[in-house]
């Protein structure tokens, strides 16, 4: 009986990522047998993959809200959600910047065949193109899919640190390459806490935004390229600045803030 009940409660959370792999995964394989499968047109097939998985996955954290109590309408904007957001593009900027420095200079970066194939996908675009697709819409989906479903499932059925662990795992998991996968594994924890914080997932949303789209203006402008560079400077300043956004995160989860209605 136990073990049925684990096995159903394993379900429970494995089942909408089969089903949000399956749709990304059908929508981009016919994306690309239409479009084509160059560098080029695999931003668009993503984003055509991302905008149709969208609605396909909001009936899940609709109907995981609603069993809450939780009303999921328009989103109100207020001084709040506001202060919140802010807190979470700079915390998450800071963590993402200095992780993206670190972990691109050790041989991990020239040792992960998928990573080298994964990063040639996601920068093969435009610039408006990759802003759109990597930088907006793959947030959104991510969040929706990651903090909002899989992290409010697991926090159900356990202990807060071990939900925030386990759902960091399967959003680095879903990366497929080891580079991607300690990144997303310390952004995913990261991206947890700050939905804890807030009790909101907008927060989530707004940093994952911010560190994508800092990510895409670096590769296609050259920006802090000083800071990869492989020499001191770029790996004193990149630990500094991983010390700051562990700093910031550690005093916005012991800030004291107005608390509204979870959106």
């Amino acid at each position: 009986m136990k073990s049925s009940n684990v096995a159903t409660k394993i379900w429970y959370i494995v089942y909408p990522l089969l089903f949000y792999y399956a749709v990304v995964l059908i929508t981009m394989t016919v994306a690309q047998w239409i479009l084509g499968s160059g560098n080029e047109q695999y931003v668009i097939c993503q984003l055509i993959a991302t905008v149709v998985a969208i609605p396909c996955m909001l009936p899940f954290y609709r109907q995981d809200q609603a069993l809450k109590g939780i009303s999921v309408g328009k989103p109100k904007v207020d001084k709040r959600k506001l202060l919140h957001g802010l807190w979470a593009a700079i915390i998450v900027i800071c963590i993402s910047v200095a992780c993206n420095n670190l972990i691109s200079m050790t041989p991990l970066v020239e040792l992960s065949e998928g990573f080298k194939e994964a990063n040639v996908g996601f920068y093969g675009g435009t610039l408006v193109a990759e802003l759109i697709s990597s930088a907006i819409a793959t947030p959104f989906l991510e969040e929706l899919v990651f903090r909002g479903i899989v992290f409010g499932r697991l926090k159900s059925m356990l202990p807060k640190p071990a939900a925030i662990l386990i759902s960091a795992v399967c959003f680095a998991i879903m990366h497929f390459n080891i580079v991607q996968f300690l990144y997303a594994l310390l952004i995913g924890i990261v991206l947890s806490l700050l939905v804890e914080k807030a009790e909101g997932l907008y927060v989530a949303v707004v940093g994952h935004v911010a560190a994508n789209a800092l990510a895409v203006v670096r590769t296609e402008t050259g920006f802090l390229a000083e800071t990869v560079d492989h020499s001191v400077f770029a790996w004193v300043s990149s630990v500094i600045v991983l010390l700051v956004g562990i700093a910031l995160l550690v005093g916005y989860m012991r800030m004291n803030l107005t608390k509204n209605q979870t959106d």
